[in-house]
């Protein structure tokens, strides 16, 4: 029984606990640019994770919600190349170290969130 807006919240304190350790690891490995390849990696896959959490609330009546997961998983495709290629050309500094390896992570760590968050009951299917 999880509200929409609790299920928002326990996504993004996942994508920011994965950040923070993403960041702490990142300024160790290549320092503060790596840092900030993390927060561009965060904010790529937390953006397209929350729209797939809400339209997976809006059509939960229908039961649709292996459906949602596939779809968001291919927004959120979309939406992380976009803002890869992006990145890639306003930041060329931002290389592998700096920026990939960290959306890598960021990207499988949200699937996984976003796909539980997805599946979670909510308080209507809890009440059925």
């Amino acid at each position: 029984m999880y509200s929409l807006s609790r299920r928002l919240a326990l996504f993004m304190v996942g994508m920011l606990v994965c950040g923070g350790l993403e960041a702490a690891l990142a300024y160790w490995v290549v320092g503060a640019r790596g840092v900030e390849g993390v927060a561009y990696s965060v904010l790529l896959c937390a953006v397209p994770g929350l729209l797939t959490i809400y339209a997976g609330d809006l059509l939960k009546h229908a039961d649709l919600s292996a459906y949602v997961v596939l779809v968001g998983t291919g927004v959120r495709l979309l939406f992380v190349m976009l803002g890869m290629i992006t990145i890639g050309a306003v930041r060329p500094d931002l290389g592998f170290r700096e920026f990939l390896v960290w959306l890598i992570v960021g990207y499988m760590v949200s699937l996984a969130l976003e796909t539980w968050m997805v599946l979670l009951p909510s308080k209507v299917e809890a009440v059925k």
